[in-house]
């Protein structure tokens, strides 16, 4: 099974948004050596929603050390005040302006961009019908503009602990159903198929093989293989499950929470690498 893993990313000034979880920092260039010396491809990074940096200083980046950015991550668009489904139109105005800027470096290196926390918590008191009339505005906006730079969106199913709108893969896989168009898919998050979905296998397969980038984050906040008597997940049936899927593409995880941050990292990239490798071998 073919997967790039990637370390989660970002830029120094998260730091002061007591972001949901522990992210490598630094400037491009620090990310991708650290990415790839601790034993990843690359990263996933998470810009600043408002003030999206220059492509020219991660291609630098990237070419200098062979590190790769599959995807674009724009979670901070919640942490920073935004949804794009939001109540108020003006601040849906401005994380739509956002997405699109987020939309616009990924398309410089043909990478997608994930669409998760980023559509925000669910309006309070708003019906199902009148979310999903939101939604499709808000997608198909996101979406034109997604096939006229070039990018992919990844519809990202979450637990109901971070939103209450489209909690599950059948749902997000509806959406893509519905929006039809090959620059709107979905993608997968580990915590989220143990927490929302029947089962793991339900959810990985309810993805229909279109996913091709997951999260694998352990709700213990730890990087997978790292603290075994910790971890809540069957890291062994998500792999088989994917493998048995076909699944190709990326997976990026988190720093571990506290102490240093390197030696745990590269435990998981050799955790899951072996993981892939035993299943490979087994098939």
């Amino acid at each position: 099974m073919k997967l790039k893993l990637c370390l989660f990313s970002s830029t120094p000034d998260i730091e002061r948004l007591s972001f949901l979880v522990k992210v490598l920092t630094g400037t491009p260039m620090e990310l991708a050596r650290r990415s790839v010396a601790w034993g990843y491809d690359g990263f996933e990074f998470m810009p600043d929603p408002e003030n999206v940096m220059d492509p020219g200083e991660i291609e630098k980046a990237l070419n200098a050390t062979g590190a790769v950015m599959p995807v674009v991550n724009s979670g901070r668009i919640a942490s920073q005040g935004m949804a794009l489904l939001h109540a108020d139109k003006r601040v849906r105005a401005r994380a739509i302006k956002a997405f699109k800027q987020m939309l616009d470096l990924a398309a410089c290196f043909r990478s997608r961009v994930g669409l998760g926390m980023s559509r925000g918590a669910g309006i309070l008191g708003a019906t199902r019908e009148e979310m999903d009339a939101l939604a499709e505005d808000v997608f198909r906006e996101l979406t034109e503009h997604a096939q006229k730079v070039g990018a992919v969106i990844m519809l990202e199913a979450a637990d109901p602990g971070v939103t209450a709108y489209i909690n599950t893969m059948d749902e997000a896989v509806a959406w893509v159903d519905r929006i039809d168009n090959p620059h709107f898919g979905v993608m997968l998050d580990t915590y989220q198929l143990s927490d929302a979905e029947p089962s793991i296998e339900h959810g990985i397969r309810a993805a229909r093989g279109m996913a091709n980038h997951i999260h694998f984050y352990d709700p213990s906040r730890w990087p997978p293989g790292v603290r075994a008597g910790n971890m809540r997940l069957d890291w062994e049936t998500i792999g088989r499950v994917l493998q048995g899927e076909g699944f190709q593409g990326s997976g990026s995880v988190v720093l571990a929470p506290e102490g240093d941050p390197e030696p745990p990292a590269r435990a998981a990239a050799v955790f899951l690498r072996g993981l892939f490798s035993r299943l490979e071998e087994k098939s």
